[in-house]
């Protein structure tokens, strides 16, 4: 009978903490998917942010996308197939963490830039403006 119950605690022991390695592991895989697609978001905000602003914009490669321990995040990349063209962007809190043209570059890149470079938010704004005629 001893045993019965013994064997009976350890199941349910093992169920229980089978379960809970379930749970996190969903929740884990579920905070890295978001992750992912507020990374594909900024991508494409970046990608608009140089279409507009770089002369003789061709392509873009991201190198490495990670969380800023301070304070939001940094991702690096570079443009043109070309790495002396790089460019660092922090995006922080105090832009709501979406990318709005806050971006650090290479001297080379820096000189492809038009002057007066658009924000995001209003080159996004434009692109409304012309759907809606």
């Amino acid at each position: 009978m001893n045993k019965k119950i013994f064997l009976a605690v350890i199941i349910l022991i093992s169920i229980v903490l089978i379960t809970g390695a379930v749970y996190l592991k969903m929740k884990y895989d579920e905070k890295k998917e978001k992750e992912q697609q507020y990374y594909n978001e900024q991508k494409e905000r970046i990608i608009l942010y140089m279409k507009y602003n770089v002369k003789n914009f061709k392509n873009i490669e991201f190198i490495e996308m990670k969380k800023n321990p301070m304070d939001g995040y940094d991702i690096d990349g570079y443009i043109n197939n070309d790495k002396d063209l790089s460019f660092s962007v922090g995006i922080r809190s105090l832009d709501d963490f979406q990318f709005d043209g806050d971006i650090a570059c290479s001297d080379k890149l820096d000189e492809l830039f038009i002057n007066n470079p658009k924000p995001v938010s209003e080159i996004k704004k434009e692109q409304n403006k012309k759907e809606d005629k």
